[in-house]
């Protein structure tokens, strides 16, 4: 099939980049009350479509290098690639504001007449914690007709879950983890400025992959009291879920983060697309998640494509004997997606 032919090209551009040279630029672009940044990723020839990437949670912030070489990658394919610095999202800070900032920044970047002079509706690709962001903000019903097609990967449909599995699984990626206790910290009732660096400090030896770690020495000049809490909030389950799951319910009762975080009952208005790609043994969001939100997509009779594969964690490459199955899958969700977005051919 045609877009079989285009994943594999993507995923050759992204590993194998060739020859082709990207040209990618440092922008500006306003919304009501402040500017963001952008990076512009022009494809070799003439676009012929818009696509956002929005970055996930890393401690480089939309310049993450991942990030990086798969704009670079859909660039190669006629794409002008726009991606964002959302402070939020750079800052790894969770709080359902960022859902409206992530509107802002799809309806700004649709209606700008030099990045999308064609005035088509864009496509949208998002990672992990942000592509659950990507996705409330694409369901809202001023947005969706300002997009044309969104690609998850690893996301989330109902981030209680994500915060369930962080929380409480031994397996559970620890720099996932540091960010969610990171987080919940700052709204608890054993919220400490010096804990909270600790796991600021814990987050950029784990996300910079320190070779000479400096929580060890942060330690050895912090409080005993926040010795205490740091070891039991990452290996006591009981007491780190009753931190977090009471800061929650207090965030709750005034703020509602659960219900707006909640896919499930915001899906009516998402008239464009959707393609979910999951590592099947995601250790940060499951890949229940996205099999949960394909589901309900195709409950309401919307178009959605899943892959669950063994060849991605939570986003990176993994070795796997049957690789050539795995990437067939891979190639079959990036190119659906890609082909849509260009319009070559439609999916069911």
């Amino acid at each position: 099939m045609t877009y079989y032919r285009s994943g594999y090209r993507f995923l050759l551009d992204n590993v194998i980049p060739g020859f082709r040279t990207i040209s990618v630029s440092q922008r500006t672009i306003a919304l009501l009350n402040e500017s963001y940044p952008i990076l512009v990723y022009d494809p070799p020839g003439e676009a012929v479509a818009t696509l956002i990437t929005f970055s996930g949670f890393s401690v480089h912030g939309y310049r993450d290098r991942r990030l990086a070489k798969l704009s670079k990658a859909f660039a190669r394919q006629g794409f002008r690639v726009i991606t964002p610095g959302v402070p939020d999202i750079d800052r790894l800070w969770i709080h359902p504001t960022s859902i409206d900032k992530f509107a802002d920044l799809i309806q700004a970047i649709y209606s700008d007449s030099v990045i999308n002079p064609s005035k088509q509706a864009v496509s949208v690709f998002a990672a992990s914690y942000s592509g659950g962001v990507a996705m409330l903000a694409a369901c809202r019903q001023h947005i969706a007709p300002c997009i044309n097609t969104i690609c998850l990967l690893g996301t989330f449909a109902d981030f209680r879950n994500v915060l369930r599995f962080v929380v409480e699984e031994d397996g559970a990626d620890i720099y996932a983890r540091y960010i969610i206790l990171r987080n919940f910290l700052q709204r608890s009732k054993i919220y400490d400025r010096e804990l909270v660096k600790l796991f600021d400090v814990a987050i950029h030896d784990s996300g910079f992959r320190r070779k000479t770690q400096q929580l060890p020495i942060l330690l050895q000049s912090a409080s005993l009291s926040n010795i205490q809490l740091f070891g039991n909030l990452l290996n006591n389950t009981d007491f780190r879920r009753t931190i977090v799951y009471g800061a929650l319910k207090e965030i709750d009762r005034s703020e509602h983060w659960s219900q707006k975080f909640h896919l499930e009952d915001k899906l009516d208005h998402a008239s464009f697309s959707v393609n979910l790609i999951h590592g099947q043994h995601d250790k940060v969001i499951p890949s229940s998640e996205s099999v949960c939100l394909h589901e309900s997509l195709l409950r309401r009779g919307r178009c959605s494509k899943l892959v669950l594969t063994n060849l991605l964690d939570h986003g990176d490459l993994t070795l796997n004997r049957n690789i050539w199955a795995e990437v067939n899958k891979l190639a079959s969700g990036f190119g659906a997606f890609i082909n849509t977005s260009l319009n070559t051919e439609y999916y069911g």
